[in-house]
C-alpha cells in the first residue's frame, strides 16, 4: 500500500482527505475520499461514474488506506512545522 499524493480535506467534516493510492503493485486508484464515520471507523470512496459507485473495499483494505493516508498526513504536517528546515 502506497500514498501517492494526499490533499488533507478542510476542518468541520467527516472527510480527512482525498488520496491517489497505490493498493498493490500496479494497481492505482485516483481520488479517493477517506473520512472518519461518527461511530469512529474509516471509510474509503472511490469516484463516481453515472452508473455509480465505481470500487469499494474491504474493511480491512480501508483500515490499511485509513493508516497510510493518517500516517502522510501527519508527515506532511511535521514537515509543515519542522523549523529546522530551510
Amino acid at each position: 500500500m502506497q500514498i501517492l499524493t494526499v490533499h488533507p480535506a478542510p476542518p468541520g467534516g467527516s472527510t480527512i482527505a482525498h488520496a491517489d493510492v497505490e493498493i498493490i503493485d500496479g494497481v492505482k486508484l485516483y481520488g479517493l475520499r477517506i473520512s472518519r464515520a461518527e461511530d469512529g471507523t474509516y471509510r474509503a470512496f472511490g469516484q463516481n461514474s453515472q452508473r455509480g459507485r465505481t470500487c469499494s473495499f474491504s474493511r480491512e483494505i480501508v483500515a490499511k488506506i485509513a493508516e497510510a493516508t493518517i500516517s502522510q498526513l501527519s508527515l506532511m504536517s511535521h514537515r509543515t512545522h519542522d523549523r529546522t528546515r530551510d
